[in-house]
């Protein structure tokens, strides 16, 4: 099932990240891009990465900003907001978003973590490339686009070899290939079916024992191994996913407070408020008008 994500704020459009198994990453880029007092983002279960390409750039992870210019690469995580800001006169980037219930499953590297870059503190998740290192990042992504417009013979191989070059520099970032796992993209099979469900089924509720079972594991194994792969618990997780998509329908005007509490599975709207506010650190309506706000020129 495709997920409809928001993709401008302020007018608000409405764009299709079609991700399955059989497509499990989608690239978005322009080589060109014009609109300098236009925030471009969205809040969605799959994780992106956006290169900047040419040019200058802010980035918005909630409240944070940080500045970007070529060859750096921001990282959004599951169901965190995050926007963009033209600061250049021009401006060229890339951006792939990744299936998250298809990561480590369609790869031909059993002992790639595929989830070790969301594992790392929003501060560790804009990262600056020097020198040679720049320079390929740089090279690998104007490839990533060449290929991605052009479309010769075999282009999703060429597509897909391109994002795990670019995968494995990001890692070594953080880590070395050497000191990888592969029992982690194996356990990374064990929990997809739970990581599908939220995907496809957005707002709905659901026990701790139901994802157990949803996943054919015990109550304490799910919970051992889906803290180990997600860095998270799961009801963490599970009330950020339900949390993140009431951001876009906040965001979206079509509903009232109480209409998106039920949609997205509160008993009451007391108990939205309250978990909202622990999860956003504001209100449902500071929410929305912090948005509206930053569109101001």
């Amino acid at each position: 099932m495709s997920q409809i994500v928001l993709t401008t704020l302020g007018n608000l459009k409405s764009f299709v990240h079609g991700l399955d198994s059989t497509n499990p990453f989608q690239i978005f880029f322009k080589r060109n891009y014009h609109a300098r007092n236009c925030m471009l983002g969205d809040i969605h279960l799959d994780p992106q990465l956006f290169i900047v390409l040419s040019g200058k750039t802010a980035f918005y992870f909630d409240e944070k900003i940080f500045k970007g210019g070529e060859g750096d690469i921001f990282i959004s995580n599951f169901w965190e907001p995050h926007a963009f800001r033209q600061e250049s006169d021009s401006l060229a980037f890339l951006v792939v978003t990744f299936s998250a219930f298809s990561l480590g499953s369609a790869s031909p590297f059993s002992d790639f973590d595929w989830l070790l870059f969301l594992k790392q503190p929003r501060l560790k998740r804009k990262i600056i490339f020097k020198g040679k290192e720049k320079k390929e990042i740089l090279h690998l992504a104007w490839k990533l686009l060449e290929v991605s417009e052009e479309k010769p013979s075999g282009y999703q191989s060429m597509q897909w070899l391109l994002i795990h070059e670019i995968m494995f520099l990001i890692n070594s970032k953080y880590i070395s290939t050497a000191a990888q796992s592969a029992s982690k993209s194996n356990a990374l099979l064990q929990i997809l079916p739970i990581l599908k469900h939220v995907r496809q089924n957005p707002g709905c509720d659901i026990s701790l024992n139901e994802a157990a079972a949803l996943c054919s594991m015990s109550r304490s194994a799910f919970c051992l191994v889906f803290k180990q792969i997600m860095n998270e618990s799961f009801s963490r997780f599970f009330m950020r996913s339900r949390i993140g998509y009431s951001c876009i329908l906040l965001r979206s005007r079509q509903f009232t407070i109480k209409e998106v509490s039920e949609r997205c599975g509160f008993k009451n709207i007391a108990h939205f408020y309250h978990v909202f506010k622990k999860i956003r650190k504001c209100t449902p309506a500071e929410f929305t008008e912090n948005f509206e706000r930053r569109l101001e020129p």
